[in-house]
């Protein structure tokens, strides 16, 4: 069975696992309805993260941390109108998890919160001695207080037994541990008190003897797995403050553990490829002033070989306020190569690949490799801005794409092949496309009209830009808008706290998009039930702005902005 056919088990004995890890129960926030993970960062004895992770046995592959203190997760409350608030509270009621503090007949603050310190840590650990078998569950939370923590255990076995379980006291070494066997004849139920610091719970026994050796120093921890190690001890791990989550994925496991929690079937050479070059991928949430914060961080084994260039965007400034969707970035040559490289030995993508070069060929003659993408070494850019001039009135918005051209001469080459498949009868647009010379301030433009209507513009902008954009859109950035982008007040919130500096942008203004949804979008898809709750949703949502950025030779990071509108009253 393969690492990924484990993962995928694993993944769907999740719920039947979690309903006998009554551990849960202790990671459920009572400021928060009772209903909130918690987790927390301290870095002294087993209060961090290297703390908990000093009874992990090293072998972990998926470990998640949650926040214990309540006043991060007490900020979510801030956020959301109450339709959006209301399906929350809805989603965690009906959840496994809340679940637990039900099925154990325990409560939050009168039964964990009094013990409970420092981070909740779940992982899957793979079993040593049956390496083709399912990953077993561990989940470690550090305690202030034994004597309230055996209570609680205690209550926790006695509802499981109520329930059926039946647990019988081992001895491992001078440890003493309590096992039931479960519905499922893969798992056990397992409960430890590990050197009155820790409260253990696992599904396999030969975990909990495992975590046992690991804290004792007989084990090796994952505290002490270099790459580990060097993640969390780091005091710039970070940039949010108080996180609510960490998640950390060994590179073994990465992206088939990704593929399966969004079932998806991945490419079996870019699975490959990730085991050999990837160390670790970690994801950390929390919140900040303007609404929810994520960073994914990807640590390679070895110096990137084609790094990402960081900068801040000159194309960002060719743009006009109103620009409600950007996509940005660096060298769309590269990038292209890159997926075509991944796309070897997956004939499916092959295929796809071909189907594109085909296509560009067929209705341009143009090389997309060698006359297109190749001087498109450059920034780029791709955007929607509001407009409701010409054929963009029904729509009331239209696309620009903007590259920077390291040779103008192929650059131009392309740009007049493309304008001659757009005149041929067997082009993309109909017959009888008139190319036209226009004068838009002190830039000499070209444009695509079908009786009299423009359809499109190209031309040149500074800095070696080329651009081509729907309708008359180009009035509104050529020869250079007057409030561009970056100067806007919702691109400078939506992208608070973001790095300047990087190798691209994601920027949705959801306020915009919404707007021009109800124009667009028929009624009957505006009264479908799931819609409805979609829509409650991203009414709570500002905007979305994510950018990467190359950290170091190793290291890559994309950071999440979700900006959120402000609960009434907040």
């Amino acid at each position: 069975m393969s690492k990924s056919s484990r993962i995928n088990k694993s993944a769907q004995k999740k719920q039947s696992t979690l309903i006998y890890l009554g551990i849960g129960a202790a990671v459920v926030s009572a400021g928060a309805g009772g209903a909130y993970f918690y987790f927390a960062q301290r870095s002294q004895a087993t209060k961090g993260i290297l703390g908990a992770a000093a009874v992990i046995p090293q072998e972990a592959q998926v470990v998640m941390a949650f926040n214990t203190k309540s006043e991060p997760w007490n900020k979510l409350a801030q956020f959301g109108t109450p339709a959006s608030q209301k399906l929350l509270g809805e989603g965690i009621t009906k959840s496994p998890l809340n679940s637990l503090l039900v099925q154990s007949k325990t409560e939050y603050s009168r039964d964990v919160q009094p013990w409970l310190e420092g981070y909740i840590m779940t992982a899957l650990v793979p079993n040593a001695t049956q390496p083709q078998a399912p990953a077993a569950t561990l989940v470690i939370a550090p305690t202030r207080d034994r004597s309230k923590s055996e209570a609680f255990l205690s209550k926790y076995r006695e509802a499981l037994t109520q329930q059926g379980a039946r647990f019988t006291p081992k001895q491992y070494k001078d440890f003493t541990y309590y096992e039931s066997p479960t519905r499922d004849p893969n798992n056990s139920v397992v409960t430890a008190d590990i050197g009155g610091q820790y409260v253990a719970i696992a599904t396999s026994p030969k975990l909990i003897q495992q975590a046992i050796d690991t804290y004792k120093g007989n084990y090796p921890s994952l505290a002490k797995k270099p790459i580990f190690a060097e993640i969390y001890g780091s005091a710039n791990q970070t940039k949010i403050v108080e996180p609510l989550l960490q998640v950390y994925l060994d590179g073994e496991v990465a992206l088939e553990f990704i593929g399966s929690q969004a079932k998806l079937n991945l490419n079996e050479s870019a699975i490959i490829q990730s085991r050999r070059e990837l160390d670790a991928m970690t994801l950390t949430g929390g919140t900040q002033k303007e609404g929810l914060r994520f960073e994914i961080n990807t640590y390679l084994k070895n110096d990137n070989s084609i790094p990402l260039a960081n900068n801040e965007a000159k194309v960002l400034n060719l743009l006009p306020q109103e620009t409600f969707l950007l996509v940005s970035g660096v060298n769309l040559y590269q990038s292209w190569q890159s997926l075509v490289t991944q796309a070897k030995g997956n004939a499916s993508s092959s295929q796809l690949i071909d189907q594109i070069r085909k296509g560009v060929k067929d209705a341009t003659k143009l090389d997309l490799d060698q006359d297109i993408l190749k001087w498109m070494n450059g920034e780029f850019a791709i955007a929607a801005i509001p407009n409701n001039q010409g054929i963009l009135v029904s729509p009331g918005f239209g696309f620009v794409a903007i590259a920077q051209a390291s040779d103008q001469n192929a650059a131009q080459t392309a740009l007049n092949q493309i304008d001659k498949a757009a005149q041929s009868s067997s082009g993309l647009l109909p017959k009888g496309v008139e190319l036209k010379q226009k004068q838009i301030g002190d830039k000499s433009v070209v444009t695509w009209s079908i009786a009299n209507t423009n359809v499109a513009t190209r031309g040149t902008l500074d800095n070696n830009f080329v651009f081509w954009a729907m309708g008359d859109l180009a009035d509104t950035f050529v020869p250079k808008p007057t409030n561009s982008l970056p100067a806007s007040s919702p691109f400078q919130i939506l992208t608070t706290g973001l790095p300047k500096s990087n190798g691209g942008y994601f920027y949705l203004n959801m306020t915009t998009a919404l707007t021009l949804a109800d124009r667009l979008l028929p009624p009957e898809v505006k009264t479908n039930p799931n819609f409805t709750e979609i829509r409650a949703v991203l009414d709570a949502i500002n905007g979305i702005a994510v950018t990467s950025t190359n950290v170091d030779s190793k290291t890559t990071r994309l950071d999440f902005l979700f900006t959120l509108k402000p609960t009434p009253g907040n």
